[in-house]
């Protein structure tokens, strides 16, 4: 007889180990509603002024004859100037014979240069107030600064006017609306004569 051999038993695979359970995360505390802000109370209405609100003055660029010391102390007699009519009235007859003996660049600006003139004998006549205090005395500054013989580039010098038309056309990009104003004003009838 013959034996027959044994075939040998299979190996049983391990069992898979179990994965344990995830934890549980916290339950998230809830907020506390936010409390409601009180609505805010209407401001009454403004009561209207007779004069425009100050629109603040635009910074002169660095290195710009508006923004020189000699802009700087024509600022500061503008500053007392706005404050004596008499005086006001010179420095504007004063720039209106420095202006008609202009040229070059400055010609450019002549008739910008002749309005803001007549803005301030208007002003220094009494006849025109609606222009922010600020406002004239960059006005009258540029008239000052037009009218003294020593500023950035004195005015005897070779392109002596070139500063002069330089700081005329930063006063008018400055006080634009102002001018607008004005010249509405004239249209309407309030002609200035020097």
């Amino acid at each position: 007889m013959t034996s027959k051999k044994a075939t040998p038993a299979k190996k049983a695979t391990p069992a898979k180990k179990a994965t344990p359970a995830k934890k549980a995360t916290p339950a998230k505390k809830a907020t506390p509603a936010k409390k409601a802000t009180p609505a805010k109370k209407a401001t009454p209405a403004k009561k209207a002024t007779p004069t425009k609100k100050a629109t603040p003055a635009k910074k002169a660029t660095p290195g710009s004859a508006a923004s020189s010391r000699f802009f700087a102390a024509a600022r500061k007699r503008a500053e007392r100037l706005t404050k004596d009519p008499e005086k006001l009235q010179k420095i504007a007859e004063e720039s209106y014979k420095s202006g008609a003996a202009r040229s070059g660049p400055f010609a450019a600006v002549m008739d910008d240069f002749r309005v803001l003139i007549r803005l301030v004998v208007a002003y220094a006549r009494g006849h025109y107030r609606q222009i922010p205090p600020d406002a004239l005395v960059v006005i009258v500054a540029g008239l000052v600064y037009v009218v003294s013989p020593v500023d950035l580039i004195p005015d005897f010098l070779p392109g002596g006017f070139a500063d002069d038309a330089a700081v005329i056309i930063w006063v008018v990009k400055t006080v634009r609306s102002e001018l607008d104003a004005f010249r509405a004003w004239e249209l309407g009838g309030g002609a200035v004569s020097m």
